[in-house]
């Protein structure tokens, strides 16, 4: 994993995965409250998150949903539109294998450049920054920039993995771990050094 942890968009369009991720620990969506990021959602995602049926539901997946509930009656995740005639263009394009909630948030980008798009689904990254020439933005990202300007400390580390990993299937310890540790790095190399 390579990035710069001193950079994050401060807007963007998040999936219905990368909503998940951020809601799997009450501390970095705390800490993503407090650096002043905002997030916002399509209605292919919203639906995706909170109305589409589903056969059966965890306790662990009934209260992601109703973090988002109230995340959303706080005025977090915002709905924003996305056109038919930009998801049709994104749609001509894409790789059948991604969903409606990646394609209508890439729609949302597309037309509105000045927001980036979060996922955490490689084809959807891939896809969004190599044929739309998309900003794109993942939860370790999004984890290294919180480390790296504190809004993180240090010991909230095995915190977050704890709780993340308790709520998701297909938990992406390995990554923030990477983004923990190239958080720490940086801002080391990036500390002025004391005259003796």
């Amino acid at each position: 994993m390579s990035f710069d942890p001193r950079v994050f968009s401060s807007t963007l369009v998040a999936d219905t995965c990368s909503v998940w991720n951020m809601l799997s620990s009450n501390k970095l969506t705390q800490a993503s409250i407090q650096a002043r990021l905002h997030f916002c959602i399509t209605p292919a995602v919203l639906y995706e998150c909170i109305h589409k049926p589903r056969a059966s539901i965890t306790p662990q997946k009934q209260e992601m949903i109703n973090r988002l509930v109230r995340a959303r009656l706080a005025g977090r995740f915002p709905v924003q539109e996305c056109s038919i005639e930009d998801l049709i263009v994104i749609s001509k394009k894409a790789p059948g294998r991604l969903g409606a909630g990646e394609l209508s948030c890439m729609a949302t980008a597309y037309r509105i450049r000045s927001i980036a798009f979060m996922t955490d689904e490689l084809l959807a990254r891939k896809y969004a920054k190599t044929h739309l020439q998309l900003s794109t933005e993942t939860t370790p990202r999004l984890y290294g920039y919180l480390h790296y300007h504190r809004h993180l400390g240090d010991s909230d580390h095995a915190d977050v993995i704890r709780e993340h990993e308790s709520f998701e299937s297909r938990p992406l310890s390995k990554y923030l771990n990477d983004a923990f540790q190239l958080a720490m790095k940086c801002r080391l190399m990036n500390q002025p050094s004391n005259a003796l």
